[in-house]
């Protein structure tokens, strides 16, 4: 199993372990007529998996409580 199956959201409509799933799929055409995007519909089902995706990663990166005393990262170092 490779880190990004490890950390990756699961996609919409799979459930987890209470066997539902209680995420909305994103508004994309609303979203893309907004914008004035044109999407094809081929695409639609891929880009609303990508933008559930996107929605779950953004969830992660939100939920991830950092302390007010936490030092900042000056440097990247890998």
């Amino acid at each position: 199993m490779s880190s990004a199956e490890r950390v990756s959201p699961p996609a919409p409509g799979m459930t987890g372990a209470g066997g539902n799933d209680d995420r909305k799929v994103p508004p994309v055409a609303d979203m893309a007529r907004i914008i004035g995007l044109s999407i094809p519909a081929a695409c639609m089902p891929d880009v609303v998996a990508n933008t559930a995706l996107l929605h779950g990663y953004a969830d992660l990166l939100g939920g991830f409580a950092l302390p007010d005393d936490c030092e900042p990262a000056y440097e990247y170092q890998p």
